[in-house]
């Protein structure tokens, strides 16, 4: 009889020891699952960003064609008046995100012909411009850099 006993009390620890595993493999579980769910908010916030900045280059670039002196230099906001991309105000506000598009003139070196890193007034290049867009949300950013030249 007293062997009965002890062989009881083994199982109740045992079954505890199994529902401890099972408790810390849960919450694990859980951690993973949590960690998940952030780094996809992320992927698609940082999306989100990528597609408003490649839509300012497409508008930036579709103002080009139409005036190349409307490429003043500058921050611009964007709207899209009866079709057209039009630059209007610093920046646009759109779910969240805070879209700047600053357009920089470009000089070059006169040997190379590159563009130069730095500003230099003296080698103006007035057929190409500097766009920079930057797409802002809480403490992050994206930010593209592209030359426009006036084909034209």
């Amino acid at each position: 009889m007293a062997i009965n006993k002890i062989e009881k009390g083994i199982s109740i620890i045992e079954i505890l020891i199994v529902i401890a595993i099972i408790t810390i493999a849960l919450v694990s579980l859980l951690g993973v699952a949590t960690f998940s769910l952030k780094i996809s908010i992320l992927i698609k916030e940082n999306t989100q960003a990528v597609n408003l900045a490649q839509e300012a280059i497409e508008a930036t670039r579709n103002i080009r064609d139409s005036n190349w002196t409307k490429l003043t230099n500058g921050n611009h906001g964007l709207t899209n008046a009866g079709g057209y991309w039009e630059f209007i105000g610093t920046e646009n506000v759109i779910n969240g995100f805070t879209r700047t598009i600053l357009i920089e003139n470009v000089s070059r070196n006169p040997i190379t012909d590159d563009i130069e890193t730095t500003y230099n007034p003296a080698n103006n290049d007035q057929n190409t411009k500097k766009a920079t867009i930057t797409v802002s949300w809480q403490d992050k950013k994206v930010e593209i850099v592209t030359y426009l030249t006036n084909w034209k």
